[in-house]
């Protein structure tokens, strides 16, 4: 299940079937829904409060990616719970990149036939960067080691999401923990250097762009989370991003592969106008990623 590699091979409607997934899933872990925070392509939704005219459309998603504390993973009512009730409603196991079916990985097909994907994640320290975690249960979920995805249980916001159970069950409001502008910026910045998809460039850049308050809000963010116990990951985070967006020579930023990744994916077509099109958004996206890592290594404002 090839992901989309332009703005336009995604649907609005895709994503708010994601949303159903979400609060399906959440609905049957019980108290141990604490445990679970949402991370990936639909945090954007939440971190950026405006919407289209008032600001660009994002992406969204087809994917749902939370990631679980250790130890609800070591609780074996919960997981096996989870997995049953996962059964239940028509998940079944997914394929990775590779083609593998794995068990960190499931999918569901929806009633209008497309097939959403669910994703655990979990941050174990003891273990490399990308190896499965493995659940202790003799059942069928694992959850894929994502290091630092764990700042998340302390930089996250809450929100109300209603939607309707899949499966006819009816409609529903969930209280959902995500990722705050601040651990969905790093963790997306930690992807985009691991693997280089375009996604994960417009992801982070989206929500450093249209977040609430700006770039003064955003860098007032990170500056206070610098203090936390997770400052050192997002330390190295800030330094993936100068590397993607920035350049010593200021003026040659655009040519960096950050912007580029960006404009390739937002904007299709290989006529002159799409070309002119991209470079400009390029150097839009290098001036303000610029604005905001200069401004926090100087410790100003932006």
């Amino acid at each position: 299940m090839a992901k989309p590699q332009e703005l336009g091979g995604y649907d609005g409607e895709v994503t708010a079937a994601c949303e159903r997934v979400l609060v399906t899933v959440l609905s049957g872990l019980g108290p141990w829904k604490e445990s679970v925070y949402l991370v990936g392509g639909l945090v954007p939704r939440y971190v950026v409060k405006a919407r289209p005219p008032e600001v660009p459309p994002h992406a969204g998603t087809a994917d749902v990616d939370i990631v679980v504390d250790l130890a609800l993973l070591a609780d074996t009512a919960a997981y096996e719970t989870l997995e049953e009730n996962l059964k239940r409603l028509g998940f079944e196991r997914a394929e990775n990149a590779r083609g593998q079916v794995v068990n960190w990985r499931w999918k569901i097909k929806a009633e209008t036939g497309v097939v959403l994907v669910l994703e655990f994640l979990a941050d174990d320290p003891e273990l490399g960067g990308g190896r499965v975690q493995e659940l202790p249960t003799k059942g069928n979920i694992s959850a894929l080691n994502i290091p630092h995805a764990a700042m998340v249980f302390d930089l996250h916001d809450k929100v109300e999401i209603t939607a309707e159970l899949l499966g006819g069950g009816g409609r529903i409001t969930q209280v959902v923990a995500h990722a705050n502008l601040v651990s969905f910026c790093c963790l997306k910045a930690f992807a985009f250097a691991q693997r280089h998809e375009l996604k994960d460039a417009h992801d982070l850049v989206y929500c450093l762009e249209h977040s609430e308050g700006g770039p003064d809000a955003a860098i007032t963010l990170f500056r206070s989370a610098l203090e936390g116990k997770h400052a050192a990951a997002i330390g190295q985070a800030l330094v993936l991003l100068e590397n993607h967006f920035c350049d010593p020579k200021p003026e040659e930023a655009y040519l960096r592969d950050g912007p580029v990744a960006v404009a390739r994916f937002e904007i299709s077509g290989d006529d002159g106008e799409a070309q002119e099109a991209r470079i400009l958004r390029q150097r839009r996206v290098a001036d303000h990623m610029g604005d905001v890592i200069r401004a926090l290594k100087l410790g100003g404002g932006a």
